[in-house]
């Protein structure tokens, strides 16, 4: 029901639907623009195919939102940052903590990563429930740790460990 895969072409338009919908975006990267085009959508397509670390996320063979991990370099390559959305319309299914499930066995099951972490906005709720039923930990608060649109945010770091 709940499945990762490349992207595809044919994901372009939805994506470009679920990446202007205001909801989806106000707690993830500023680095998403705004407003987000067909143009944006084919070129992350091609971008997130050629890693092995961004994962489109399919329920029930439609394509609903994203999921990454960018792996740290030198002294930190065996730690990733952790990064989803999903569409508006599948939140509150537990598809998301399913999604997240699956890439971090993915993740850990290389042998390569022991660590893996996300920097979440506190009021994002949500988010951290996903998180800590997947067996992340809470580290610490990082105060007024991101900007967007004009607001600090502090930021909920939690992680998990495989050894």
């Amino acid at each position: 029901m709940i499945s990762l895969r490349q992207f595809q072409t044919s994901d372009a338009e939805l994506l470009v639907s679920y990446l202007n919908t205001p909801e989806v975006t106000q707690y993830i990267t500023a680095s998403i623009p705004t407003p987000y085009t067909n143009t944006d959508a084919l070129w992350w397509i091609e971008h997130a195919n050629q890693s092995e670390y961004i994962q489109a996320i399919e329920y029930k063979g439609e394509f609903i939102g994203c999921i990454s991990a960018t792996v740290g370099q030198f002294e930190y390559a065996n730690s990733a940052e952790l990064g989803y959305w999903i569409g508006k319309a599948f939140w509150n299914l537990g598809i998301t903590t399913e999604a997240v499930k699956q890439f971090v066995e993915l993740l850990f099951g290389t042998n390569k990563l022991n660590r893996l972490f996300v920097s979440v906005v506190a009021k994002n709720i949500a988010s951290i429930r996903v998180l800590e039923k997947n067996g992340f930990v809470y580290e610490g608060t990082l105060k007024h740790a991101s900007h967007k649109n004009g607001q600090y945010f502090d930021e909920c770091l939690m992680a998990k460990l495989l050894k």
